[in-house]
């Protein structure tokens, strides 16, 4: 067992730029002074329990944090509790694969990337101020010039240690939603803890800043102003390492549950279960490309065509998902793949047993024989639900283009050239003035919907084919009233909700009946933006083969 050390290194604080930054500095300091933690005497030694922290804030807040819960469990367990610091991930996966560690907290992309190679079974996950989720939040000074996230491209940014969940992963995959990478930014630092971070901004050494939400708002009474939040995301977890004994790892677990936290740190904890963390591997897939996704062997799988973020759409159709393996008695799992190519690749792989898809994708895989209809989406269009869509036109509200002719021999993007509303239900309405846009203006591919509008907003581009419905997704990240509707398309039928062909027909059929029997104003559909689905009308659905044979 590693010798424990009883003294912590008290670090000086960064100068600040302003009184009350240093004001605060001089708290941060003096905490550090006073902040000390000794094991009980009650307690032997040699039955300790390692417990090791990957901390996100300075030593002395991660100490005061933990300390309360190290003593409970030494006095329910009779056991001494050796709290450790490792301020790396790799100094903690290392420790972990050493077999050096009984108990570690660890945040949900340490916890993923961590599970796919160690043995750690999740126990329980924090609660604070009785919240079971947190978000991630990009922060300005207050006097900053900066009002929205698409107007921060060029800045100084400050992150976190790659791998941090709160003030790296989730804020790249922010940015990524906003048409952003490093590449972005005049500056990109990795700083080591989040306080290092929001000092960091209110000094002027970075123009914006990532951490948590809830560290934005301890320094906002010192000048800091949040910009931007994520979604929100599932807290921080308390894991047992694969060589702690069972029986104590379940006392542990039962203990933690029945924590009760004090008045000052609201700090408790909940039941947790493992899928609870599959937004974040969707998230470290698509922001890095490592893949840390497994799906049970019985497990039915949904394809979702991303016409949205990873993020957006994990939690719009979780609760979706959730719902109907209730109703069918088998786990359901959500398939998010980045793009519109790799979706089809996945249906034509016969990787799902059902897909979500825009009509034109739907008649392209169903005229190869790949799936079949079940469900047809009735949404919340503007003006009203609807089993129809349709697509607009935008350009910037200064644009010298007024009419659809004046589209000609400008710089158009879409979403893809797979995409219904972002694509062809615009195509068809110039077709029908004699426009070709095809051979009449430069055409670019955004791939996703907030990428033609953040392009179209920030001026990359002349004008943008989105859905409709899409304006309101972008809502906070832009100024809308800078964005022209220059024409509207007629509707069309929805995206259908398909069963893959090699689908067992009776669990199509249970799948089928469970997705139309969904209340209206059921929390799965709330959540996911629809009003609910009627039985599939493949008449209507045929009258969408002009999508596919108009060139």
């Amino acid at each position: 067992m590693p010798e424990r050390r009883s003294t912590l290194v008290i670090r000086k604080p960064p100068k600040a730029g302003c009184r009350s930054v240093a004001r605060l500095a001089l708290a941060v300091s003096l905490l550090l002074a006073g902040t000390f933690w000794v094991a009980s005497s009650a307690v032997q030694a040699a039955s300790a329990v390692d417990f090791l922290i990957l901390p996100t804030e300075n030593e002395a807040s991660t100490y005061r944090r933990f300390l309360p819960i190290k003593q409970y469990l030494e006095r329910q367990t009779g056991r001494e509790i050796q709290l450790r610091l490792r301020q790396t991930y790799e100094l903690a996966h290392n420790e972990v694969a050493k077999g050096r560690v009984d108990l570690i907290f660890l945040d949900p992309a340490a916890y993923c990337e961590m599970q796919h190679t160690q043995e750690l079974e999740p126990l329980v996950k924090m609660v604070r101020n009785e919240q079971t989720t947190f978000r991630s939040a990009l922060v300005v000074r207050k006097d900053s010039k900066y009002r929205k996230i698409a107007g921060i491209k060029g800045a100084r940014l400050a992150l976190g240690r790659p791998g941090s969940s709160s003030s790296y992963l989730i804020p790249r995959a922010m940015l990524r939603q906003a048409g952003m990478g490093l590449e972005s930014f005049s500056r990109v630092g990795s700083l080591q803890n989040e306080d290092q971070i929001a000092l960091s901004v209110l000094v002027g050494d970075f123009d914006v800043g990532a951490m948590s939400d809830e560290v934005a708002g301890k320094y906002s009474e010192y000048g800091l102003r949040t910009l931007s939040k994520s979604e929100r995301i599932p807290q921080f977890l308390i894991c047992a390492a694969g060589d702690l004994d069972r029986s104590l790892a379940k006392r542990i677990q039962t203990l933690l549950l029945e924590y009760t936290p004090d008045d000052y740190e609201r700090l408790g904890f909940a039941p947790v279960k493992d899928q609870d963390y599959n937004i974040v591997r969707i998230m470290l897939k698509n922001t890095t490309g490592r893949d840390y996704l497994a799906y049970p062997e019985q497990a039915v799988t949904i394809g979702l065509l991303p016409l949205y973020s990873s993020i957006t759409l994990y939690k719009r159709f979780s609760p979706l998902a959730e719902a109907l393996s209730r109703k069918i008695g088998r786990d359901v799992r959500l398939v998010i793949p980045k793009d519109f190519e790799e979706f089809v690749k996945v249906v034509r792989r016969n990787e799902v047993d059902f897909s979500y898809q825009n009509p034109y994708v739907y008649i392209l895989l169903a005229r190869e024989g790949l799936v079949r209809p079940l469900a047809l989406t009735i949404s919340r269009e503007p003006g009203g639900a609807k089993d129809v869509f349709r697509g607009v036109v935008i350009t910037r509200k200064n644009s010298s283009i007024q009419e659809l002719s004046d589209l000609k021999g400008q710089d158009i993007m879409i979403v893809s050239h797979k995409s219904a509303g972002g694509y062809w239900f615009q195509k068809l309405l110039l077709a029908e003035k004699g426009l070709d846009i095809d051979s009449l203006a430069d055409i670019s591919e955004g791939k996703r919907h907030e990428e033609v509008v953040l392009a179209v907003y920030r001026n990359n581009v002349d004008a943008g084919f989105v859905r409709e419905a899409a304006l309101n997704v972008v809502r906070d990240m832009i100024d809308l009233d800078q964005i022209k509707v220059l024409a509207r398309t007629p509707y069309y039928p929805n995206w259908p909700f398909a069963a893959h062909t090699g689908t067992d027909p009776e669990l199509a059929d249970q799948v089928q009946q469970a997705i139309i029997d969904l209340a209206s104003k059921s929390e799965a559909l709330t959540r996911a933006r629809i009003q609910g689905f009627a039985p599939s009308k493949p008449n209507e659905l045929k009258k969408l083969e002009s999508l596919v044979d108009f060139q």
